[in-house]
């Protein structure tokens, strides 16, 4: 081991927290010294901190984490999910590095310190791709859960216009999502990211309360440890890496971060991936124990629709992606400033009609797109695998070890490595589960 990684230099004396070359530096004085202009306001704290992170980072792949356990077996999915779990925190810690030393406050600007603006609007594009396809699946939630739970209380089919999918769909856009959307600073969505955390928490209760009731009509052999076969794995490798993606909120999170410390940044990211896989974990066991080689693509929809509690279940789901669909046009937003009104006084006209183009853009696709697997399996396939494993690494390498020994950099350029060609792979199952194999 070498000392010329921040990584293992950490790992060698605690007290140096990410240490890189002064040590009594933090990560609050390095930013505040050189990011030019004026300086966000940081008085977030770390519960809110933690509730946005957590609340972006769950939600659609609760759903459909206990179908790629169904593929892969419990014992594979439960490898998967701990591994990919494991480097995804891991490329957390080295994005924050790197934004330590770049003095930057937006993931695209690392991007641009690192390799120069054409990078940085590479990075920017992946960044709408991946708030694109998140706040689409979430607004999918909204639509597959509310307009069920509607016809369940009216006691109506969605033959009704008032009850169909379209209606209820930009009800909610219009009368909820829109103006929570409106706030102007992330930390004021705590509370809708607290309640988030309660409707993820009572599905869970859901899938292990119901377990009892519903598994008697399987048999053991359903039950399967290992399924892994190279295709299985390559499909559901997406789905897992789209539910651990974290990236590019932290930055905005950090930006409001009080006192962001390197110690308080590594207890939010662990906190956030610990408490999100455990919960994961869980759903997807039980999800599949319950329903074996039936589980469905949304577990929800393997309970029966006159359960209650399954009913409570789905309006819970939906909650939670009406309340986090914001979080990722609050990034969307940012991004967008940052590109085309750097360095101008905020305008609320602007704030609106940002947030009007993209809420429309959203809303269409998720009309238009049936399953969110398919939303779901693209995002994991292109653009989260850049932002989570590629461009972090890239960063990484060229800020804070641009000088180090080759082995110290080997480990890096692996990761860069997985990612390209995890693309390849999972790109071309998910055509192929779609196209071809239906």
């Amino acid at each position: 081991m070498t000392e010329k990684d921040p990584l293992i230099k950490r790992s060698l004396n605690v007290e140096t927290d990410f240490e890189i070359e002064n040590s009594s530096s933090d990560l609050s004085d390095v930013i505040n010294k050189k990011i030019s202009n004026k300086k966000p306001t940081k008085d977030a704290g770390l519960y809110s901190s933690i509730a946005n992170l957590t609340n972006a980072v769950m939600g659609a792949g609760f759903l459909s984490l206990p179908y790629v356990f169904s593929g892969m077996g419990w014992a594979l999915g439960i490898i998967m999910l701990v591994v990919i779990g494991i480097l995804c925190w891991y490329t957390l810690q080295i994005l924050a590095l790197s934004i330590r030393e770049a003095g930057v406050s937006t993931y695209e600007g690392v991007a641009e310190a690192a390799y120069g603006k054409k990078f940085g609007i590479f990075i920017k594009i992946c960044i709408f791709g991946v708030a694109l396809c998140a706040s689409t699946s979430y607004l999918i939630i909204v639509g597959d859960t509310f307009p069920k739970v509607f016809q369940f209380a009216a006691d109506q089919d969605e033959s009704y216009f008032w009850t169909g999918r379209v209606f209820i769909s930009l009800l909610i856009m219009c009368c909820i999502i829109f103006p929570v959307s409106m706030m102007k600073r992330m930390d004021s969505l705590r509370f809708t990211s607290s309640l988030s955390f309660v409707s993820i928490i009572y599905l869970l209760s859901l899938l292990i309360s119901r377990y009892p009731t519903y598994n008697h009509s399987f048999k053991t052999h359903h039950i399967y440890a290992w399924k892994g076969d190279a295709i299985t794995v390559l499909r559901g490798i997406p789905n897992i890496i789209f539910a651990d993606t974290a990236h590019i909120v932290l930055l905005p999170v950090m930006g409001e971060f009080k006192n962001p410390t390197n110690k308080r940044i590594t207890v939010l990211t662990s906190t956030t991936i610990f408490l999100c896989n455990t919960i994961y974990l869980l759903a997807s066991l039980f999800g599949f124990f319950t329903f074996g080689v039936t589980t469905p693509g949304d577990i929800l929809n393997g309970y029966k629709k006159t359960d209650v509690g399954a009913i409570i279940g789905r309006l819970a789901i939906g909650v939670s992606g009406m309340v986090t669909f914001p979080l990722f046009a609050h990034v969307t937003r940012n991004s967008i400033n940052e590109t085309f009104f750097k360095g101008q006084p905020f305008s609320w006209a602007r704030h609106t009609y940002v947030l009007l183009i993209f809420a429309t853009i959203t809303q269409t696709l998720a009309l238009t797109i049936p399953q969110i697997q398919l939303v779901t399996a693209f995002s994991g396939s292109t653009f989260v695998l850049i932002g989570v494993f590629i461009a972090p690494a890239l960063c990484y390498l060229k800020l804070c070890i641009p000088n180090a020994h080759w082995k110290t950099k080997l480990r890096y350029w692996i990761i860069v490595g997985f990612g390209i060609c995890a693309i390849g792979l999972c790109l071309t199952m998910t055509i192929y589960n779609k196209i071809i194999n239906k």
